[in-house]
């Protein structure tokens, strides 16, 4: 099962906001089906959702078990972005892509 481009963007925005707000980030990895939820993302109830910190892996899907696991992978906040275009890409205002090309 591939990633939808849509699904990757809402996901991106999550990570920056994580980025931005340490309270957030926290709740992130530790209740991210809710945080998802949140977000307009609603997936099924065999999905399982895993935040791993400072990996640098793009999200992915695989199958474990008969479940699916949904790992979203939480990169440390690079140094060349600034809070002001993390939270423009966040709220939706700027696209992301076009500053940093390794992250999200």
């Amino acid at each position: 099962m591939k990633l939808t481009k849509s699904l990757e963007v809402a996901v991106s925005k999550l990570v920056a906001k994580a980025w931005m707000d340490d309270e957030f980030r926290k709740r992130f990895i530790s209740e991210p089906t809710e945080i998802l939820r949140e977000a307009g993302i609603f997936l099924e109830d065999c999905v399982k959702i895993v935040v791993n910190q400072d990996s640098s892996n793009a999200p992915v899907l695989q199958g474990a078990d008969g479940m699916t696991i949904y790992q979203i992978d939480l990169p440390s906040k690079p140094s060349d972005l600034s809070d002001e275009q993390l939270s423009a890409w966040s709220l939706g205002g700027v696209d992301l892509a076009s500053v940093c090309r390794m992250c999200c």
